[in-house]
């Protein structure tokens, strides 16, 4: 796969309270030439982190204690000073009813667990092109 330079200089952060996950999904990231990949275990921590740095986009799990990601990303969208950048969900769970609240509250892409690798970074060309 083929990927400008440009788009792997965007900056990319993983929120899942999974440390395994966090893991994984930064290697994948990296493996495809990604250099800019932040984490962070939960909502609060990914809220500090995108004051702090301009985030293009976002790939979270949705069941996360504390904050869900679902709440994460209206957080985010109700925050006048971050910008609410592309988000892909990531979930164990592909209740038909949790796909279309993630839908109406704007959320496009959704990622099944276990996913591919492949699969993943496709999502993720496709939201920062």
């Amino acid at each position: 796969m083929d990927i400008s330079q440009e788009l792997l200089q965007k900056k990319i952060l993983i929120v899942d309270d999974a440390a395994s996950m966090r893991t994984l999904t930064k290697a994948i990231m990296r493996e495809a030439g990604f250099t800019h990949v932040f984490d962070a275990p939960g909502g609060e921590e990914a809220i500090l982190m995108m004051r702090k740095v301009k985030i293009n986009l976002v790939v979270c799990d949705w069941n996360m204690p504390g904050m869900s990601g679902l709440d994460l990303y209206k957080a985010v969208k109700a925050d006048a000073k971050l910008e609410t950048p592309p988000w892909i969900m990531l979930t164990s769970s592909s209740e038909g009813d949790k796909v279309k609240e993630a839908i109406m509250a704007g959320i496009t892409s959704y990622i099944v667990k276990p996913f591919k690798p492949d699969n993943l970074i496709k999502q993720v060309l496709g939201k920062l092109t």
